[in-house]
């Protein structure tokens, strides 16, 4: 009497690659996905720095757009590589998105400390204060929940 092997036991995949290749394991999107995020900290720190120096209405419209942009991008992105199933949050690109906040946040904050970034008015360092804190208490907690 012939043995058959058993059929192997493995559960199904939730989700299908198509083309093989995940969108965060591409090189090239990997890449893609880094730029996009390093344009979302721009938009967040300019944006939040320019509110601060316009008194009229009209001229608050853009750079809160911009600043509500930016901080939609940034939070976007760290939502969707930390907490979406296709993708790893020990990704490559999970771990330098998170380093570049840091690394943004530490330069915003040295920028004001050394007068670097220039501001005159209160608000305009409470703003850097705030976009300094948000760049380093969101990677950091990031960082602190995985474990």
């Amino acid at each position: 009497m012939a043995m058959t092997p058993a059929e192997p036991s493995r559960p199904g995949r939730k989700w299908s690659a198509r083309g093989g290749t995940t969108w965060g394991q591409d090189p090239f999107w990997s890449v893609v996905v880094i730029l996009f995020f390093v344009l979302g900290l721009y938009l967040t720190a300019s944006g939040a720095l320019l509110v601060t120096r316009h008194a009229s209405s009209l001229g608050l419209l853009i750079p809160l757009i911009q600043c509500g942009a930016g901080v939609a991008i940034v939070s976007g992105m760290l939502y969707v590589y930390g907490a979406h199933p296709r993708t790893n949050p020990t990704s490559a690109s999970f771990a330098m998105m998170k380093a570049l906040m840091v690394l943004a946040g530490i330069a915003l904050f040295c920028g004001g400390a050394f007068g670097i970034i220039e501001t005159t008015d209160f608000s305009e360092q409470l703003a850097l204060a705030l976009v300094s804190l948000f760049f380093l208490a969101v990677p950091l907690s990031l960082h602190l929940t995985r474990r």
